[in-house]
Order: C-alpha cells, then structure tokens, then sequence
C-alpha cells in the first residue's frame, strides 16, 4: 500500500495529472453548489413548532448544518467528477509503470458519467441515513472514516478494474487482499477530509489503486480468475 501511494505522489508532477485537477475542481465546484442546495431543501421538510423563536433557531441550525454537510462531501464530489477523467490518470500511471502490459479497453463517456453520478449519489444518500450518528462525539469520527474509507476503497479499485475486465472478474481480484484495499480507502477519506490536501488526494487514489490492481491481476494471471480482455 505504501509502495503504490508513494509511486503516485512521484507522478504528481505529470501533466496528465495536473489537467485532471483543474477539470475537476470545477466541476466539483459546481456540484457542490447543488449539493448544499438539495441537503439544505431537505432540512425544510423539519415540521415547525408552535414558537417562532424555536423555529428560526431550527432554520439557522439547518443552514449552518447544510453546509457542513457540504463542506464535507466536497472532496467526495471531487471524486466523483474525477471517475469521468479517471481514464487519463490511469493511462498515464500504466504508460510510466506498465508499458508492456494489455492496454485498457475504451469504456464510453456516458458510462464513466453515469457511474460517477451514482457514486456521488450512493455517498450523499449513506451519508444522509448515518447523520444521526454523526452528532455523537468520538463514534461520528469512525463512523465517516469507515463508512465513505468503504466506499471510495470500492469505487476506486472498480473503476479502475474495469478498463480491463467484466465486473464478476473486478469483484474477485478486489477480495485479494481486501483488507488492504479498505485500509487505502480509509486512508483516501482520511487525506480527503484535509483542506487543500484533498484537492489532490482523489489523484492519487486513482494512481494508487492502479498499482494495487496491478499487483492483483498479475497474482491471478495463472489462474483461471482473471482474463485481460
């Protein structure tokens, strides 16, 4: 895991790399902007209580809480927006890495946007459901860090999978060493939850989990598991 997280920090400097960051910060901008707009209509479905004073307090309380929320997904958003360009970060880790290797199969735009959309959706809807339990001190913190560790743990290794294979053969090559794979994304949420830093942490976790795919497709080449297409 170490080894794959500090082959991808090298690569930092990769103009693949650095266009990929602007794209996607403007996009997770954007998608931010939507994000704090649905979560905060969503607070207006609290029903009022007979004193107004309470009520206003409730409306200033889900503002301030819609965008924390907000402010905490970005970075997942970010991730998100990224899942579309993910194919020019994973070209460029393989290019550098893994010349001799199969090159990927072309996955179709609307693919890539459609699963970056349910992915982003899947975060905020888990997130939502959990919230309760984001207002209990010291649970709250594992509770984030190994709820979304999962899920970008999950979409990352599949996203990148699957330039080379069906999802039976992706779900197989991410039980290798899953415990691995879980602890990168717990550590993906982590970096993620770091101002300035997680503009570039999704980067890295594409280019570090290309290397963890890598090693298991390479484990499972003998085997009947796995076939590059």
């Amino acid at each position: 895991m170490l080894s794959a997280i500090s082959k991808s920090i090298a690569q930092l400097s990769d103009p693949a790399f650095r266009s990929v960051i602007i794209k996607s910060l403007i996009a997770a901008v954007v998608a931010q902007i939507i994000a704090f707009i649905v979560i905060f209509q969503l607070t207006g479905l609290i029903p009022p209580t007979d004193w107004e004073w309470v009520n206003s307090v409730i409306e200033v309380l889900s503002g301030i809480g819609a965008f924390v929320i907000a402010l905490l997904l970005f970075p997942l958003a970010m991730s998100a927006v990224i899942g579309v360009l993910l194919d020019d970060i994973a070209d460029a880790v393989e290019a550098k890495h893994y010349p001799q290797d199969t090159p990927s199969r072309d996955i179709p735009l609307w693919s890539s946007v459609y699963d970056a959309v349910k992915f982003f959706g899947v975060i905020i809807l888990l997130n939502l459901l959990v919230l309760p339990l984001y207002l209990i001190p010291v649970i709250n913190i594992f509770i984030y860090y190994l709820l979304n560790g999962y899920l970008l743990s999950r979409e990352f290794f599949q996203q990148v999978a699957v330039r080379h294979h069906e999802m039976r053969v992706v779900s197989k090559l991410r039980k290798i060493g899953n415990m691995e794979i879980f602890l990168t994304g717990v550590a993906i949420a982590f970096f993620m939850t770091i101002p300035i830093l997680n503009l570039i942490v999704p980067i890295i976790a594409t280019a570090t989990m290309v290397h963890l795919y890598k090693a298991r497709a390479k484990s499972a080449a003998g085997s009947a598991l796995v076939k590059t297409q």
